[in-house]
């Protein structure tokens, strides 16, 4: 922006070259700025989605097309994610169902695993005490029982031999019939053989019982001992891990879940989002207009039919039909000093640049933006609606800064700056010799400076030229 000060026909007229009379005149210092017609309300349109990640575009208003309140200014393509909505509802049933069931196989094994910890816990301490008998009674019992059926065998052999004996004696010496004595006699050697038979099948046993069965079921005790050590030694440590497991299963499902439900709650967000409807009438502005500054960007290259919006970006800006328009201008250090609120100023506009429109300084800057430039926001006042000025548009404004009605001025080249930073000028003395005067400076326009201190009207200063000669 440019920083102008004019100068004005206020100076007085040097008595002779090189030299400057000083005397009471009117003094003015106006700053003279750019500046852009820009609105003070404004609907800016960004999307700022948490999922859902292409915008395409299908219908777009063009830059400068007029809209209605609840008129799309971008129509989006929706297919894709009306179908993920509808598609992520069929899941979330599916999800729920499951995470339900495993909600129950939690509380089930809950339940169960103390169960079957007492079980397991239980079975061994049973096949731990078998065992024990087994050693301590059961093997020796089977030993005694093997032997004492084996010596009970021979005893019943011995028996049946004696009383065989005794009845071949006996039938040697009483008057039975022969018939009847080979009818006993034949039973009883029938028994005697039967007997040593027993004896026999007794004698197998026992060596079978000893030397077989026994050392089997030893072996098979031994390894069901193990076996049930190892079941619950395993059960021990597998079923509080399966349930440990069990519970970060479904831990996790609920977080998945979770999850899954922000996704789809985000998804539906982005949707809404996806409706770029106009909340009033106006008109249509690519980009964004905010701190002074309307900036389309690389809205060119996206604005169209087939472009994806961009996220986090302001892309369009209606401007309402019945906003206020102010005046945005930028400026740099030399001419924010002079700036104030409230000062009053004349604007002209390139269409009509004779014409003069009264505008109000309604705020100022201090501080600088990231450019260097200060800002500040002029109001004009009672512009005609026939000149139908729209924002973007620009104009030419100056602003009255300062103004005295009689002011002790010189020319710049009348001041010379000090070693100490003062400042000081050559005064004409009545004998034509020049004296050192210290003057304080004010207001500067256009190469003239208001003195504050120092000087009197009638009083002749040199100038540097002047000097020289």
């Amino acid at each position: 922006m440019k920083f102008l000060l004019p100068l004005l026909p206020l100076v007085p007229c040097l008595a002779l070259a090189g030299e400057h009379t000083v005397a009471p005149a009117p003094f003015e210092v106006s700053v003279a700025l750019e500046a852009v017609f820009l609105p003070e309300q404004v609907h800016p349109f960004e999307i700022d989605p948490k999922a859902w990640t292409e915008f395409k575009i299908l219908e777009v208003k063009r830059q400068g097309d007029a809209i209605k309140a609840g008129e799309a200014v971008v129509t989006l393509d929706t297919k894709a994610i009306d179908r993920q909505i509808a598609d992520s509802a069929s899941a979330t049933t599916l999800r729920k169902l499951a995470l339900a069931t495993a909600e129950r196989e939690l509380a089930n094994l809950e339940t169960s695993t103390a169960w079957q910890l007492a079980t397991a816990e239980r079975s061994f301490e049973r096949i731990k005490k078998d065992f024990a008998y087994f050693k301590a009674v059961g093997r020796p019992l089977a030993e005694e029982g093997a032997k004492r059926s084996l010596e009970r065998a021979e005893r019943q052999l011995e028996n049946q031999e004696e009383e065989l004996e005794q009845l071949l004696k006996m039938y040697k010496e009483d008057d039975l019939t022969e018939e009847t004595e080979e009818i006993i006699l034949k039973r009883q050697r029938n028994s005697v053989d039967s007997a040593k038979f027993e004896v026999k099948r007794a004698g197998i046993n026992y060596k079978k019982t000893i030397e077989t069965d026994l050392p089997r079921n030893a072996v098979d005790w031994e390894q069901s001992f193990k076996n049930a050590e190892l079941a619950w030694n395993t059960s021990k440590e597998s079923l509080p891990r399966a349930l440990d497991q069990k519970r970060l299963e479904v831990k996790q499902s609920r977080i998945a879940d979770q999850r899954a439900d922000e996704k789809a709650a985000e998804i539906l967000a982005d949707r809404k989002l996806m409706d770029l409807s106009s909340p009033a009438a106006g008109h249509v502005y690519y980009g964004e207009i905010e701190n002074g500054r309307w900036s389309p960007g690389s809205t060119p290259k996206f604005m169209k039919p087939g472009g994806l919006l961009p996220a986090k970006t302001v892309f369009a800006t209606v401007v309402p039909d019945d906003g206020s328009l102010i005046l945005s201008a930028f400026v740099d250090e030399a001419a924010i000093g002079q700036l104030n609120i409230d000062q009053k100023g004349y604007l002209t506009v390139p269409a009509f640049p004779r014409r003069r429109f009264a505008v109000t300084v309604s705020k100022v800057s201090r501080y600088p933006g990231l450019d260097g430039k200060f800002s500040a926001v002029l109001t004009p006042v009672a512009v005609p609606k026939d000149l139908h000025l729209v924002a973007g548009m620009k104009g030419s404004v100056k602003v009255l800064a300062y103004q005295a009605d009689a002011a002790l001025a010189v020319p710049a080249a009348a001041l010379h700056e000090e070693a100490d930073g003062s400042f000081s000028v050559q005064l004409k003395l009545a004998d034509g010799k020049a004296e050192k005067r210290s003057v304080t400076p004010g207001a500067e326009s256009n190469g003239t400076v208001e003195i504050l201190s120092g000087l009197e009207a009638g009083q002749v200063v040199l100038l540097k030229d002047a000097e020289n000669k």
